[in-house]
């Protein structure tokens, strides 16, 4: 008990700091590339898989949710849930400026449960697509007046982003053999993204004036998974996975207003250039890899992303279109449960996770991909006893990152980030049979 209860105020605590580093406005921002498109993509997958940077579609755990892979839900024989935060902090430098922004985020919300246990399940979800969160100030200096009244006067120019891509999601999985598995997810995806602009002045004789891009928009996405197992491969114990995901393109329409605001007035217009109806596309999405176990206590993995972002368009920014590329990740991981012995020792009633990924990134700008380099840790804290009955657990990961590169005048980026996750299992869903 004392392990959960640890962890839950470490949870409660973590999220209060965030909370209040975040009221201070220059902090309350993440990385400046979410500010092109509709936002920088956000990795999707388990709370263990993203411990160790992958998708997590090659392999299925028992005792917790999987988003990544529909054809795992078709494995669901315990009622699953999964929800928690993150708190990502971005070291951004240019040049000689350097600035640090934090977000604080909500991570997907996922609830999986068994249809016919081992067979067939389904799952339902709350996810983020792209993330869109951002701040720009620049200042500067002009000349008013005409002739010896001439002055000057300091002003600045405050751009601010929020918002992003959101997606509904349902779905099956089918286990059409013991070894093969299949599954589907229809989703419902949102779009809402706020873009303001806002002109400060020195003087309190020139009133603040600005003004806000709104976009909002809905479409409809499917995805489809396919999930092999190969048990007794090189020997008795161990077993060879193979996973694979795809997510076809969306089509989203959307429409783009602007609110200009001055003083106390504003003005709301759809008339305009970039404004109005238009269609935002989002690309195709492949995830694939392999997991090997030779063992119940160690599992080795690896996994790649490709998505097809030369391929998206936003009717309302047609002028970056040429910033996109496609997009491959790469990543290899490892996990160590030595629990599974039953050992008394401290450090052996624990989940040890660890990862790296490469992302060679979906932006190209004056001819450097803003690409990512991620290292990662997770640390399983599990149920309090066996005798509870529950299989319960609270996932803790801690990442390390660097984006994006100081050539050609562009934004470098250092990443720290820690996820905190809650996961349900049996308990909250199911009655045990014996008390």
């Amino acid at each position: 008990m004392k392990k959960l209860v640890f962890a839950a105020l470490l949870i409660c605590f973590t999220a209060t700091a965030a909370r209040a580093q975040l009221q201070d406005e220059q902090a309350s921002s993440g990385t400046v590339y979410s500010k092109l498109g509709i936002g920088y993509p956000v990795s999707i997958g388990s709370t263990s898989s993203l411990s160790m940077g992958l998708p997590g579609v090659s392999y299925n755990e028992t005792f917790v949710a999987g988003l990544a892979n529909p054809a795992h839900w078709g494995h669901t024989i315990y009622g699953l849930g999964a929800g928690g935060i993150d708190i990502t902090t971005y070291n951004a430098s240019q040049a000689s400026e350097e600035a640090q922004n934090l977000h604080f985020g909500i991570n997907q919300f996922q609830l999986q449960l068994p249809v016919i246990r081992g067979k067939f399940g389904v799952s339902a979800s709350f996810s983020p697509v792209t993330q869109s969160n951002f701040r720009n100030y620049r200042e500067t200096v002009t000349v008013i007046g005409p002739g010896a009244e001439q002055d000057s006067l300091l002003y600045g120019i405050e751009n601010r982003g929020s918002g992003g891509a959101n997606r509904a999601e349902v779905g099956f999985g089918w286990r059409i053999t013991p070894n093969i598995s299949v599954g589907y997810a229809a989703s419902a995806i949102f779009v809402s993204l706020d873009d303001t602009y806002t002109g400060i002045f020195g003087n309190t004789v020139y009133q603040s004036v600005g003004y806000t891009l709104e976009t909002s928009g809905t479409g409809f996405g499917n995805r489809f998974g396919t999930f092999i197992r190969l048990p007794q491969l090189l020997g008795s114990e161990d077993l060879l996975g193979i996973g694979a995901s795809v997510s076809l393109p969306v089509s989203i329409d959307a429409e783009r207003k602007q609110t200009s605001e001055q003083g106390s007035s504003s003005l709301s217009t759809q008339e305009g250039e970039s404004l109005g109806p238009g269609t935002i596309t989002l690309p195709a999405t492949v995830h694939a890899g392999l997991s090997y176990r030779p063992n119940r206590l160690t599992m080795f993995a690896t996994e790649g992303t490709y998505e097809n972002w030369s391929n998206f368009e936003n009717g309302f920014k047609t002028s970056e279109d040429n910033l996109f590329v496609n997009r491959y990740k790469v990543g290899l991981g490892f996990q160590y449960f030595p629990y599974i012995t039953g050992s008394n020792k401290f450090l052996s009633q624990f989940k040890y996770r660890l990862g790296a990924s490469y992302d060679t990134g979906h932006l190209e700008i004056q001819g450097e991909n803003i690409n990512t380099l991620k290292f990662s840790l997770g640390l399983g804290i599990l149920s309090p006893s066996p005798r509870s009955n529950s299989n319960s657990s609270i996932d803790i990961s801690f990442e390390y990152g660097i984006r994006g590169t100081n050539s050609a005048d562009l934004v470098k980026e250092q990443i720290w980030g820690v996820r905190l996750t809650l996961n349900l299992a049996e308990r909250m869903f199911f009655r045990p049979k014996l008390q």
